[in-house]
């Protein structure tokens, strides 16, 4: 069973000009109506399981290669900065993978279920699990 770094993967560099992406973030981890739309934007950004009461929230961020997710999601786990919003929205992650094109470990479907389920039981944000 491989287990993913638990340092950050910038490696000391400075993460700079993303502040909005986690105020967005924020907002979506905080709202509680499922009619939430972005700023700016006519598209409404969904709950995960679903908007009811006591439906989970999530965020998935996707993106094209190249694109900043691996930087923004290792600056959310891993902050390198003291100031920001984004500081302490790590609290809140049930689970992170990083895909690496070199390595054919974390391109393995099985791997990745494994270890989000793991993190998950660890986590202690969803005490429910164990029981299920």
């Amino acid at each position: 069973t491989q287990i993913m770094a638990q340092t950050s993967l910038l490696q000391g560099k400075r993460f700079y000009c993303r502040e909005w992406v986690f105020h967005k973030i924020q907002h979506c981890l905080q709202e509680k109506t499922s009619n939430l739309s972005a700023p700016g934007s006519a598209e409404p950004l969904n709950p995960v399981g679903g908007a009811g009461k006591g439906g989970s929230w999530g965020v998935l961020l996707v993106g094209g290669p190249g694109s900043g997710k691996t930087a923004l999601c290792t600056e959310l786990l891993w902050p390198s900065s003291v100031h920001g919003v984004h500081r302490g929205l790590h609290q809140h992650c049930l689970g992170f993978h990083f895909c690496r094109a070199e390595d054919s470990d974390t391109l393995c479907l099985s791997g990745f279920v494994r270890g989000l389920v793991s993190q998950i039981r660890r986590s202690g944000l969803v005490p429910e699990y164990e029981e299920k």
